[in-house]
């Protein structure tokens, strides 16, 4: 690929900026209809994902037993299945910008089926390592991914409602997989459990069916296509009309065939002008920009239209696609999971749902010459999101530089209880099917966690970061005293308070990027940050289980993963100090002012062409008269 080359590689239509009008082609989310169909296809994506991946605690034990291998070792299986599916987010989200959400998840449904299936053949752990954990991770990433991305594509206004129901299926899935995968372990062999874990993944082909890709709305850019060209007959009229009432002596038919011949090129030439305008505009406007564009020519007369163009560049080699504009990692808002009416592009937009959704949508410009012009085998729509997403330029940044390292400490002690607290219990002599529904607890009070801390942020507008920070200090204290609980109903009171800390922890992340850095870094940052968390959450449990099999207990193994908790709080709870800055609405601030001066720049433009046009076609009807 050649420096300051777009190669679009699909099928789809391109177009050269001049000609590409952004309205036609840009969907508007429903936020409802067929959309609650699709947060029932994410809540079970959820269920399937996040409730194996979860539950795999349970069959540690087994494993153990089958390979003679170590804990450390045998864990590994399950952190790879759980990291790996975070890993491939960026992955993922290329695919899914150039494929879409249906058809990544019907891959990785089959995809991570395969897997499953392979390791019921598995003869070591190497190879249920390779298959189960490595292979399976990948396709829950491409499940998992669209499972988050459809359900913002498809609702905006009621996007916190929505989402909140979605992510509850990791908490659901975690409560009904942890018994049921104690209760198939007495009545199957591991081998056969395998295979039906791989029938229940299958069924994500299913779900991932119903999520149906957005169709764009052409009908208001019809209208005002239409209303243009009325005007324009209009204003050709009345001068013709003007031109008959102003000379006693009336032209011959020559003349008016005359006039009515340069009466056409001048409305061509308007026409062509508006075209012209609007795609300068569209060089002139950053995407993030919150002001509709203004019309030039005769839609000045026109209402305000409801849509805002995208930047996109004028040259003559830049060629943008029209179903470009509906790929939804174009979307900035993408991965944000609150309520729309906190972010400040919204509020500036004047509430208007198409106008902010054009105006948070961003096609890149003509890439410069880096890395990434290397990936010339590549669609220019995934390497588009590899660029976003894993922008390390972003670490410059101390706030993020804090989440980043703060996320990868507190991952590490993540996944500690989910894998370890089952074997934990059952070495103090509660039976398996009750340690197993140790972790059902935590899934159903982690679900209950993410809809409370959604409730604290969007009803009574309490600080997300306050609510993430105690709810990390929290989770620390609950590790250390985990080894004190040596009851049933202890551990069931440790269950209970861990889903509700975590939950908060988890469900909380966009909202604190996005209030901390703006919403045009967002997607840069969640790239970073699910990489970041993918990694630590691979060899968090391992690490746990390796200080098992050190010190032969599992206190020390806790008091790791506490440890860790408490360097990932301090982390974050330095982003309160005062000399660390908050540069969400400082960045929106800075784009309405640019904003606002290229608007009057451009109406006073539009004024003088308007000016313009007027007396060269007054000048054109009195040579003729």
């Amino acid at each position: 690929m050649k420096s300051g080359e777009r190669n679009r590689n699909s099928s789809g239509e391109s177009t050269s900026s001049s000609e590409v009008d952004p309205g036609d082609y840009i969907p508007t989310p429903p936020d409802g209809g067929w959309g609650w169909v699709v947060v029932a296809s994410s809540f079970m994506c959820f269920v399937i994902v996040d409730g194996l991946g979860y539950s795999f605690g349970v069959l540690l034990p087994l494993w153990v037993d089958v390979f003679q291998e170590s804990r450390g070792k045998v864990s590994l299986v399950g952190s790879l299945l759980n990291g790996m599916y975070l890993c491939a987010g960026p992955i993922v989200s290329g695919l899914t910008n150039r494929f879409g959400c249906r058809a990544v998840a019907i891959s990785g449904s089959i995809f991570a089926t395969v897997a499953f299936v392979a390791s019921s053949f598995s003869n070591n752990i190497t190879v249920l390592l390779l298959t189960y954990g490595f292979l399976g991770g990948l396709g829950f990433g491409l499940i998992y991914l669209p499972a988050v991305v459809i359900v913002g594509y498809y609702f905006e206004k009621r996007r916190a409602i929505a989402t909140g129901i979605a992510v509850c299926g990791s908490g659901v899935g975690t409560f009904i997989f942890a018994p049921v995968n104690a209760i198939m372990i007495d009545a199957f062999d591991w081998r056969n459990l395998v295979m039906i874990q791989a029938a229940i993944v299958l069924n994500a082909c299913v779900f991932g069916m119903l999520m149906r890709p957005l169709e764009p709305t052409k009908k208001m850019k019809q209208y005002q296509r239409k209303t243009q060209m009325e005007n324009a007959k209009k204003k050709a009229i009345s001068g013709r009309k003007r031109n008959a009432h102003s000379d006693s002596s009336m032209p011959c038919a020559d003349d008016f065939t005359k006039l009515k011949e340069i009466k056409h090129r001048k409305e061509m030439d308007n026409e062509k002008r508006t075209i012209s305008e609007t795609s300068d505009l569209m060089n002139g406007i950053k995407a993030h920009e919150i002001h509709p564009r203004i019309e030039s020519g005769y839609a000045k007369t026109q209402p305000k239209p409801f849509l805002s163009a995208p930047r996109l560049r004028h040259d003559s080699t830049h060629h943008v696609e029209k179903t470009d504009y509906s790929r939804p990692m174009y979307r900035q808002d993408i991965f944000y999971s609150g309520s729309i009416y906190n972010i400040p592009q919204y509020k500036t937009s004047g509430s208007d749902v198409r106008e902010y959704i054009t105006s948070i949508t961003h096609i890149p410009d003509t890439p410069s010459p880096s890395c990434w012009d290397r990936c010339t085998c590549l669609p220019v729509s995934v390497v588009d999101t590899l660029k976003d997403m894993l922008d390390l330029s972003l670490l410059k940044d101390f706030s993020f530089l804090m989440i980043c390292v703060g996320n990868i400490l507190a991952m590490t002690g993540f996944y500690v209880p989910f894998s370890y607290v089952v074997d934990h219990a059952m070495q103090w002599g509660i039976p398996k099917t009750d340690a197993a529904f140790l972790l059902s607890i935590i899934g159903i009070t982690n679900t209950v966690g993410r809809i409370l801390s959604g409730l604290l942020v969007d009803i009574f507008k309490l600080n997300a970061l306050v609510i993430n920070n105690c709810a990390l200090v929290l989770s620390a204290v609950l590790l250390f005293v985990e080894p004190l609980c040596t009851s049933y109903e202890l551990l069931i009171g440790f269950a209970v308070l861990y889903g509700l800390c975590v939950a908060a922890y988890i469900s909380l992340t966009s909202i604190i990027i996005c209030d901390l850095l703006g919403l045009k870094k967002l997607t840069n940052a969640f790239g970073l940050l699910t990489l970041a968390r993918g990694i630590a959450g691979v060899y968090g449990p391992p690490v746990a289980g390796a200080v098992y099999n050190a010190t032969g207990s599992y206190d020390y193994s806790f008091w790791l993963g506490g440890l860790m908790f408490a360097l990932g709080a301090a982390c974050h709870l330095v982003l309160h100090l005062p000399c660390v800055k908050k540069k969400g609405d400082e960045s929106v601030s800075g784009e309405i002012v640019i904003a606002e001066e290229e608007d009057k720049k451009m109406v006073n433009d539009n004024e003088d062409n308007d000016e313009s046009d007027d007396n060269e076609l007054k000048k054109d009807n009195d040579e003729i008269v």
